[in-house]
């Protein structure tokens, strides 16, 4: 799409160029105000014809750019941009880092030459902004999802800190009501990026400042979105505390391998709970099931919005401004409204 739009900017410019490159005199000033009126006629209609080639977007090709493509929330992620893409008749290609830095710069260098107009970076932290700012250079636009860095078109986050208290107050409503605020509670983030981090503080706050006689027993770093982590962390921190009752995750991924750690012990009580972030199917089965999975948070349609945003901004808008998710906690008190038979 960039090489065609900029070929038809240049013609249209030569246009207008060959229009205006005629001098004026005062002895022929009605014929010139004549001459100007057409001109400006002309101009007004190479930008009307610019206007449409900006805004004619059926030659898009999108990369998405994930952190991992083998959990539930990045899977869903990418169904749904393809299906997006597939309806608009848009290229696409979805590439997993799977949290290494050099090869998510790998990635987006192949994902310029390879002509992507629209790159969705879920990067883990600013490891990569040298080869974003070099794509931008190169006339991609970049969509930052799920972390803010120093280079983006358009970034679709949110206040993670303030996720991370909404987890919390979960964990806190329930601790207090079932376990007479007495949660002994491990709490899983990741220190990959300050975003997550931020996430990990927020629950951290909210169960200091909601349920003070809880105890929270550690805070582990399970890494970001590994396959296999939350599981074997929660065996460890079974045998290590064998008074924990409470988890509270960063994300679901970790939070749902939990689960089955905890099941397969035989812990999986009324009085044992988890609650995380992401509402992935699984976590909002769990908690329909009244399982050990008590808590999630639902962020509102991704993949929509990002398509939305990477039109909007092909064709010209700018967001210096994060453009933040709507988000729902969803318990057992909520849950019949997010799950369907």
């Amino acid at each position: 799409m960039k090489q065609r739009v900029l070929g038809i900017m240049l013609s249209l410019v030569m246009s207008v160029t060959m229009l205006t490159g005629c001098g004026s005199t005062a002895e022929n000033s009605t014929a010139d105000s004549a001459e100007a009126a057409e001109e400006a006629a002309d101009t007004s209609e190479v930008t009307e014809e610019l206007n449409e080639a900006v805004g004619d977007l059926e030659d898009v090709k999108i990369g998405f750019l994930a952190p991992t493509l083998q959990t539930e929330f990045f899977i869903a992620i990418d169904n749904d941009l393809k299906a997006e893409c597939e309806e608009k008749g848009w290229e696409y290609v979805a590439v997993s880092f799977d949290n290494d830095s050099s090869a998510a710069v790998s990635s987006i260098e192949n994902m310029v030459t390879s002509q992507c107009d629209v790159i969705i970076a879920m990067v883990s932290d600013s490891s990569c902004d040298v080869a974003l700012k070099a794509a931008q250079e190169e006339g991609v636009k970049i969509m930052e999802c799920g972390v803010q860095t120093d280079v983006y078109d358009v970034c679709l986050n949110t206040d993670q800190h303030g996720i991370g208290v909404e987890i919390g107050e979960m964990a806190s409503d329930w601790i207090n009501s079932q376990l007479d605020g007495k949660g002994q509670v491990v709490v899983y983030t990741t220190f990959q990026n300050q975003d997550m981090q931020n996430r990990g503080q927020g629950i951290q706050d909210a169960i200091a400042e909601n349920c003070p006689d809880a105890t929270i027993l550690e805070v582990v770093d399970i890494g970001k979105d590994v396959t296999g982590a939350g599981t074997s962390t929660t065996e460890n921190m079974l045998q290590k505390y064998p008074e924990l009752n409470t988890i509270v995750c960063y994300g679901d991924a970790a939070a749902v391998e939990s689960m089955e750690a905890v099941k397969a012990a035989g812990l999986n009580s009324d009085d044992f709970g988890i609650f995380a972030c992401d509402g992935t199917e699984q976590a909002l089965t769990s908690i329909a099931d009244n399982d050990v999975m008590r808590g999630t948070i639902v962020f509102a349609s991704i993949a929509p919005a990002m398509i939305e945003y990477s039109e909007r901004v092909l064709k010209g808008e700018e967001f210096p401004d994060m453009i933040a998710f709507e988000t729902t906690k969803i318990t057992s008190k909520n849950i019949a409204d997010f799950i369907t038979e």
